[in-house]
């Protein structure tokens, strides 16, 4: 019997004693699957049995894929499963899910949840841009799996596992408070399991607060790397140089917070364990003292910053020569703060070595490009030069939207120059798209201060 439009729950459970009684791989798979959400899973998941070495499908696909087959054989012909073939994937039938969930005892749901996150795992793989269509596909069953985790108790490696892995996997896919949700289930996962005072709880909590702040909340991101830097500094020895990442992003978000005292303290603490780790020349130190340059700078100490920034490019044109996106970045800060030290000639000449680099690493329709194309135009207008500025604002901004939007952030700072430029100089854009641009980030402004 396929169909399954008449069928009561006792024709179901005595369907399901059948397998129980003749196919016990197909039962395992039955009542791990009940388990998770309403939606496609891969055939590999039948073989996912606790106990597992390994998922046969990373050895012998071709064998896998006839091992899952025969295993869900007595749960298709019975219509206890749905089976596609061309997605070799198959789904339960609702009827046949609460069936199942309601015949089962608590323990007896503990006990299967463990077992589906379980086989869950094993078909996850490891993080990588190109396996997100995968992910994509095991969501559905991986937030199941994070609810049984909020409100069952489970609690296992694999489970912990698969948050980890999902989380960050929607992080690189830009879906940052998503993850940041699934990133706190895992942390709960590994501080009941490995307790609280365990080296994968400073990783679970640094990544968390980076995370976190990708998804534009410092203030618990701060949270989750304050709570990293002690507990490593609990468990690690003193002055430890894995508390350095730490040190480097809380003086970040501490000054996006506006407590420069903190974040001026968090930057020095970072190059201090750096340098005791790797003397002065490694690339740890050159970042941190870049962030450190954009602090003195947003402090008012212009000519600290400078020679904060100098330094940070010596090590990284040392470390990886003139064609590298961190010399790039480097000659960039420089050039903002040689400008600001009052020598606009020498910042010219390093916003356009800047802008040499980006173009042949990155491609002249590269948003790095955009941004060494608009932060030497502004240059050359504030210098007097409007005219030599407006084709570089121009290329630039058909980058920025291009790659990011109109209302991007970047985009929409390099179009108020623009606009400011425009009006001193009384000119249009003669580019149909731009002036509409233009013409549209005008009305926000005005719209705003209505």
């Amino acid at each position: 019997m396929t169909g399954t439009e008449h069928r009561n729950a006792q024709d179901i459970l005595a369907a399901v004693r059948e397998v129980e009684a003749e196919a016990a791989g197909g039962a395992e798979a039955l009542f791990m699957a009940a388990m998770l959400a309403s939606a496609p899973l891969p055939y590999d998941f039948a073989l996912g049995m606790e106990g597992t070495l390994h998922n046969p499908s990373l050895a012998n696909p071709a064998a896998a894929f006839f091992a899952a087959t025969a295993v869900m054989e007595p749960l298709i012909t019975r219509g206890l499963a749905e089976s596609d073939a061309d997605a070799q994937s198959f789904t339960l039938p609702d009827d046949v899910r609460r069936a199942v969930l309601d015949t089962l005892a608590d323990d007896d749901r503990a006990t299967w949840a463990g077992r589906a996150a379980y086989a869950l795992n094993l078909v996850l793989p490891d993080v990588d841009a190109g396996q997100w269509p995968v992910y994509e596909w095991l969501l559905p069953h991986v937030l199941a799996c994070r609810d049984l985790v909020e409100t069952a108790g489970l609690r296992s490696e694999a489970a912990g596992r698969v948050l980890h892995q999902t989380g960050f996997a929607l992080h690189y896919q830009g879906r940052h408070r998503e993850a940041a949700a699934l990133l706190d289930a895992a942390l709960a996962v590994d501080v009941d399991l490995k307790g609280a005072e365990h080296p994968d709880v400073c990783a679970d909590l640094e990544g968390l607060g980076t995370v976190l702040w990708a998804a534009g909340e410092p203030e618990r991101a701060e949270r989750a790397f304050a709570s990293c830097l002690a507990l490593q500094q609990r468990i690690f020895t003193e002055d430890n140089h894995v508390t350095a990442p730490v040190l480097n992003s809380l003086g970040v978000i501490r000054q996006t917070l506006g407590r420069l005292a903190d974040a001026e303290a968090a930057f020095k603490d970072c190059l201090r364990v750096l340098a005791l780790a790797h003397g002065e020349g490694h690339p740890a130190i050159a970042s941190c003292l870049a962030n450190y340059a954009l602090l003195c700078e947003a402090a008012d100490r212009p000519d600290e910053a400078l020679r904060l920034a100098e330094r940070a490019l010596e090590i990284n044109r040392a470390l990886y020569g003139d064609d590298h996106p961190e010399t790039a970045a480097d000659l960039n800060t420089v050039a903002l703060l040689l400008e600001r030290t009052g020598d606009p000639e020498t910042a010219e000449a390093r916003f356009r070595e800047s802008l040499a680099i980006r173009e042949k690493i990155f491609g002249p329709d590269h948003p790095e490009t955009a941004q060494s194309l608009c932060n030497l135009a502004l240059l050359l207008d504030r210098a007097g030069r409007p005219h030599q500025a407006a084709p570089l604002y121009e290329r630039g901004l058909g980058i920025y939207d291009a790659a990011l939007g109109p209302t991007h952030p970047l985009m929409e700072a390099a179009l108020d120059n623009y606009l400011h430029l425009l009006e001193t100089t009384g000119g249009r854009p003669e580019n149909d798209h731009l002036r509409a641009m233009a013409e549209a980030r005008l009305q926000r402004i005005v719209q705003r201060a209505d």
